[in-house]
């Protein structure tokens, strides 16, 4: 397992998405409840990007179709429930998702030296 250095301690902010491509890995970190964290940014939906998405109770929100994830487990939370940020109502749920079954982010683990954060990939 390779360990690269990723960002400085004090670029991670609580309750907010650092987006980082380290060696072709589309990598999100953050810090929630006190506890850095790290996920791929890609949405198992359709592969979109999950940067421009918000973090809720811990959890990051897909702007394309509502999923979120925990962003310190990477398990999914909710599934397809909005299109671009606009909630639907529950019977278009199953549409929006296209067939496809709920599914976890991948995470990754990280790791402090000093003031310096490591992710190992």
């Amino acid at each position: 397992m390779d360990k690269i250095f990723v960002a400085n301690l004090d670029d991670i902010k609580t309750d907010t998405l650092l987006s980082k491509n380290i060696n072709g890995h589309k990598v999100l970190l953050s810090k929630i409840k006190g506890q850095l964290c790290a996920v791929e940014n890609r949405c198992p939906h359709l592969g979109l990007p999950l940067a421009k998405g918000e973090v809720c109770d811990g959890a990051v929100v897909c702007p394309f179709h509502g999923s979120s994830f925990d962003l310190l487990s990477g398990a999914n939370v909710d599934w397809t429930n909005a299109f671009f940020g606009m909630p639907m109502p529950g019977w278009t749920h199953k549409l929006i998702a296209l067939g496809k079954s709920p599914a976890a982010l991948k995470t990754y683990k990280l790791e402090c030296e000093g003031e310096q954060v490591f992710i190992h990939l």
